[in-house]
């Protein structure tokens, strides 16, 4: 699932969850206004660890952060609990905005900063988590949901599940650089599944 276009085949054929987010990308025509900024569908629903109130997470590239929210706010600022957050991200300082709003029964969160999609932590972070519940199957997708149930985010579950020390966040950015075999092979030393 590295394209905007291998996440939205993916919903569309996937669970209930799944297909209903891609019927509310396709309604609310988020994809189609976002089109410049690369938009990129991430989180917990496209690797089906979401649980009851999980957002559903938006990722673009947007040079320029004004153009953006203006784009954003012009088309969804009529939207249910609308908001746009600016900030600097965490390591690299980078500016980012963050706008929010509910569409139907989903908390909707796009981020935007001017980095390539496929170079941001949050697609990074989700291509790991991916490839990790591929060799866990139905136990590690069950144990992920079961911390995040308890109220653990889907970082510091991984890390739990995993053993890891250290910032969850920084920790499996690191694992991003491994070939899947290498991910695998280590990943396996360390779970059950």
């Amino acid at each position: 699932m590295k394209t905007t276009a291998e996440v939205l085949a993916h919903l569309a054929s996937g669970n209930e969850r799944q297909r209903d987010v891609h019927r509310v990308l396709k309604q609310s025509g988020l994809i189609s206004v976002l089109e410049a900024y690369t938009p990129y569908p991430a989180g917990t629903v496209p690797i089906d660890i979401d649980i009851p109130g999980s957002d559903l997470d938006i990722l673009c590239e947007a040079p320029d952060l004004d153009a953006f929210e203006m784009i954003v706010t012009q088309h969804y600022s009529g939207m249910e609990q609308f908001s746009c957050q600016r900030g600097t991200g965490l390591g690299d300082g980078r500016a980012y905005i963050t706008c929010s709003f509910q569409a139907e029964d989903w908390p909707v969160e796009i981020f935007a900063q001017s980095v390539q999609v496929n170079k941001q932590n949050a697609y990074l972070h989700m291509l790991v988590e991916w490839e990790l519940l591929q060799l866990w199957g139905a136990e590690g997708h069950a144990e992920i949901r079961r911390l995040k149930s308890v109220g653990l985010k889907t970082e510091p579950a991984f890390a739990e599940v995993l053993g890891l020390q250290g910032d969850p966040y920084v920790e499996l950015l690191q694992l991003a650089d491994w070939s899947r075999h290498e991910l695998w092979i280590w990943a396996r030393q360390r779970t059950s599944f």
